[in-house]
């Protein structure tokens, strides 16, 4: 059900947009919501480019970076204000992926607001800029360069350090918001026939990635509480070098070699593996954050083409589409492509978080270590009376006392959460996903 306010048209989460075009972007087909919203004919649509409702007040270098994306095969989602035939807005969320000869784009009502005002505020920026440098008699090639790197500066500024950022970050957020709206593959009760089994698949399909969306959210929890650690991470390696450093300068000054002697150099080639593995924790920990997203990322673009599978699906029985069984063709040709990299995705996540765990599990021993030695070397030296002012710097000296008494107590809760993060379950099974795809494949065969 749509609505109008002013010169702006709005419309249910229940209305998705669906279209392919070839890879120059001119339509190969649309759906019915397109069509309806957009205000022209499905003639009119089909062999017309796809900017045919580009909207005069949205950046040209989001759509330079949107072709960038797409062109090295990547998917691109982002918020798009367009202008229908008889001149009335309507914004949408896009997601586009590369098919076949082409790309294929889901359209949905954008739901997660704040989100939305923000890059809307970063577009009406940019676009502002492209005007002006438009002004000074700039290229249309000149002005989408111009534009895209203000536009990266700008989603720089709220996080998304590139546009395929904001993509991993944002359809996630807006597939979320919709099934909470209680968007969902139509029921296939009272339905006989292929079509009542591509809609059994289809629900198959949205109901394998239910448990998986709960498991990356812990995990991305946990995460999140590991990455909050990273500061004391580093002050823990700050410690841990300045203790080796201040033992081995010790070591080297002796006239005679002595018990300390050898502690001290003990505590030199402990502190020479952990300081390098510690500073290394947070790189760590941001590629098993990469790998989660991605994963995240993955899972919601299969629920987004699962949910237009189960929409075409219905209208092969009202007639409502013109070619739906095409249209889940081109969506099943989606899918496949994502869950056949699912399990590269999932396998680096789960490498990533046993790389962190590992790496913990062998730094935390090793400064207690560190620890013990250093406190048997100040015993030493407090024996023989052989630390004095001189022996260094006063500070240092104190850092070093501190920590051989205190130690790193903050490394452990963090090896905890590691390998918490480790234990956790990624269930997909990308076999059973191409089988089930493969069998609205054979379906869409009975049909034709």
């Amino acid at each position: 059900m749509e609505s109008q306010i002013g010169y702006e048209r709005f419309f249910d989460p229940e209305d998705i947009f669906f279209s392919t075009t070839g890879p120059k972007g001119v339509i190969r087909r649309t759906n019915r919501t397109f069509d309806s919203l957009s205000r022209y004919s499905r003639d009119r649509l089909q062999r017309a480019p796809h900017n045919i409702v580009r909207h005069l007040d949205m950046p040209a270098g989001l759509f330079k970076l949107m072709w960038d994306d797409l062109g090295a095969g990547r998917p691109v989602s982002a918020y798009v204000l367009n202008r229908a035939a008889d001149g009335v807005d309507y914004r949408v969320f896009a997601t586009i992926v590369p098919i076949r000869d082409g790309f294929l784009s889901v359209r949905t009502k954008p739901l997660r607001e704040g989100a939305q005002r923000a890059i809307e505020e970063a577009y009406r920026r940019v676009r502002a800029r492209e005007r002006e440098f438009a002004g000074r008699g700039a290229s249309r090639s000149q002005i989408g360069e111009m534009g895209a790197a203000e536009l990266a500066a700008e989603l720089a500024g709220l996080g998304y350090p590139a546009l395929i950022d904001a993509t991993r970050a944002l359809l996630p957020a807006e597939v979320s918001a919709l099934v909470s709206q209680g968007v969902r593959v139509p029921d296939s009760t009272g339905v006989s026939g292929p079509v009542a089994d591509i809609l059994r698949a289809a629900a198959d399909l949205e109901r394998s990635t239910n448990r998986l969306v709960f498991q990356l959210e812990e995990y991305l929890r946990l995460l999140g509480s590991l990455e909050a650690t990273r500061d004391s991470m580093l002050r823990v390696a700050e410690r841990v070098e300045l203790t080796g450093r201040v033992l081995g300068a010790q070591a080297r000054t002796s006239w005679q070699r002595t018990r300390s002697d050898e502690i001290a150099e003990r505590v030199v080639e402990l502190a020479g593996q952990a300081a390098p593995a510690l500073r290394a924790l947070p790189r760590r920990m941001s590629a098993a954050r990469d790998g989660v997203l991605d994963l995240r990322f993955s899972v919601a673009l299969m629920r987004l083409m699962t949910l237009m599978v189960g929409r075409f699906s219905r209208s092969i029985l009202d007639g409502s589409e013109e070619d739906p069984i095409g249209s889940i063709s081109d969506l099943c040709e989606a899918l496949h492509s994502v869950v056949g990299a699912m399990d590269a995705v999932c396998a680096r996540a789960r490498q990533a978080a046993e790389t962190l765990d590992a790496d913990l599990r062998v730094v935390t021993p090793q400064i207690d270590r560190i620890t013990r030695r250093t406190r048997q070397w100040v015993d030493d030296k407090a024996a023989t009376r052989a630390v004095t002012p001189a022996d260094t710097i006063d500070q240092d000296m104190l850092e070093v006392r501190s920590f051989a008494q205190q130690g790193a107590p903050e490394v452990r809760p963090m090896a905890a959460l590691a390998a918490e993060c480790r234990t956790i379950d990624l269930p997909f099974d990308s076999a059973a996903a191409h089988q089930l795809i493969g069998s609205i494949i054979t379906a869409l065969g009975q049909l034709s």
